[in-house]
């Protein structure tokens, strides 16, 4: 399957600008899409551009408006053509890691390496924080926001949502990426050894201490210390870490030499410090000096409509790191499965059962029965599940069956919903099937066949006679997908349909 191209957009009323930039950029996949009216801005970054070159010889309003329009793109690459001063773009945009300038007349190798250095950036990004609920998208937007920054950062959440992803994303966009990151768990070390973890110590320090050894603030000199699970740290080891931030400098253990150490402090806690504080366990002149910046981490949970692409995030990493990896994908049932469970462990849970499924599953697709032994606390209400009851065979089939017609009778009111809207909306009409059955007795057991089928709103004849409502409903979505690039969350919208629903039809239709 050949890779997507790169779309770029180029904002220029500048004939030869577009020359430059295509012919610069001729050598990779990538499309260059000139925008001379920004107003268009807007619905075209909606249809997922990878990049946007902005001309700063464009009107001063125009320039306006179209920061504004990437006002809430923040993670979205941006390179600005400029033939002299940035000011007028400097005051209207907030920048970022992500926005680079380079000078007109362009040099096609110095253009390359910028736009190449930017996509790899913003794909660092997406890869790391995978999702496109509205808490990822921000979660991102913050992360490129406080990156660049010097400030000490607090990252809160359960266990298993990220906080060390998110902590090394930090690292990676504060441009200390060059040096040293050095994560350690503070609950998985005993209390006696951290400090000396830490901060080191001085030959004959104690009975074991047979020579110098530098902690981990000094090991990370010029980079970053990420100190996960930091509510399990010590009164006595807090202290000693207060006097790191606010001195910028350690001492070690049985030392009495004040090391300057350029370190940036992020931490992490599956705890409510401000509770520890208030119970005496946590040091509230720490709290407040660590909690510079917040950064709440959502369960996973609150964006269950993330996890299909979690899940195929997850295959993929498999793929690469192990050879010979096969996965036929997860029935529609079995993701419903997953969408009502409510993942204790979050993501960290989310990536084990995928690698028990990639591993040890079956051949052919996932199916409920599947996943449920790998649940912790299964949910107990969906009427896909095993559960035990006190009806017959006869009558859960027949309950099975009026519920499956339930189903039937919701989506092709959606379907028809859709194709109403189009003819509200002056769009070119699709083909509408009309079903008539063999007989006018008793329908049931009788074969359903298609009638004629006309076009929507005409007289003549359409030129399939054969289109079902399932060859509608298909090209439907085929349609929506191809209009929107396929962003699945889009194509729901505009189809009108839940993305549950929409994942289902995927699925049912071989559309993945």
């Amino acid at each position: 399957m050949a890779a997507r191209k790169n779309r770029f957009l180029l904002l220029t009323q500048d004939p030869r600008l577009v020359d430059a930039c295509t012919a610069a950029l001729q050598d990779r996949p990538a499309e260059v899409v000139p925008v001379r009216d920004a107003a268009k801005l807007g619905p075209l970054l909606n249809r997922q551009a990878d990049l946007v070159f902005v001309d700063l010889n464009l009107p001063d309003r125009t320039l306006e408006t179209v920061a504004d329009e990437l006002a809430d793109k923040g993670e979205l690459p941006t390179i600005l053509l400029a033939t002299g001063a940035t000011e007028t773009w400097d005051r209207l945009s907030r920048g970022g890691v992500l926005e680079k300038v380079t000078t007109v007349p362009i040099e096609a190798e110095q253009l390359t390496t910028l736009v190449d250095e930017l996509l790899e950036r913003s794909r660092f990004l997406h890869e790391q924080l995978v999702g496109e609920s509205s808490s990822i998208q921000e979660l991102r937007e913050r992360v490129l926001l406080i990156g660049p920054t010097p400030m000490t950062v607090l990252i809160s959440g359960e266990s298993g949502t990220g906080k060390d992803v998110v902590a090394r994303a930090l690292h990676h966009y504060s441009g200390r990426d060059g040096a040293p990151f050095k994560p350690i768990n503070c609950a998985a070390i005993p209390e006696n050894l951290l400090e000396n973890e830490l901060f080191g110590h001085e030959k004959g320090a104690f009975t074991d201490a047979r020579s110098q050894t530098r902690g981990l603030f000094e090991q990370a000199d010029g980079g970053t210390v990420f100190l996960d699970e930091i509510g399990e740290m010590a009164l006595s080891a807090q202290v000693r870490l207060l006097r790191v931030l606010e001195e910028r400098s350690v001492t070690r253990i049985g030392g009495d030499t004040s090391i300057p150490v350029d370190v940036r402090v992020l931490a992490a806690s599956n705890k409510d410090l401000l509770s520890a504080v208030s119970q005496g366990a946590f040091r509230r002149d720490l709290y407040h000096r660590l909690k510079v910046v917040e950064l709440p981490l959502p369960p996973l949970r609150e964006r269950r409509h993330d996890i299909p692409l979690l899940v195929q995030h997850f295959v993929d990493l498999l793929s690469r790191e192990q050879r010979g990896v096969r996965f036929e994908g997860i029935s529609a049932e079995a993701m419903d499965l997953l969408f009502e469970y409510d993942w204790p462990g979050n993501v960290r849970e989310l990536r084990n059962l995928v690698e028990q499924l990639v591993f040890l599953g079956p051949r052919g697709q996932v199916l409920p029965q599947d996943v449920l032994p790998h649940l912790e606390a299964p949910p107990t209400r969906g009427r896909h599940l095993p559960v035990p009851t006190d009806k017959t065979p006869d009558q859960s089939e027949r309950e099975l069956i009026y519920f499956a017609l339930l189903d039937l009778k919701r989506e092709v009111a959606e379907v028809r919903g859709l194709l109403e809207d189009r003819e509200l909306d002056g769009a070119k009409p699709l083909a509408r099937a009309i079903y008539s059955f063999e007989g006018t007795d008793d329908a049931r057991g009788k074969e359903i066949r298609p009638g004629p089928v006309a076009a929507v709103g005409r007289t003549e004849s359409a030129q399939d006679p054969t289109t079902s409502l399932r060859d509608l409903e298909r090209m439907a979505i085929e349609r929506a997908l191809e209009q929107v690039d396929h962003n699945r969350r889009k194509a729901a919208e505009l189809l009108g349909i839940g993305e549950r629903t929409l994942y289902r039809k995927l699925d049912e239709y071989g559309l993945r």
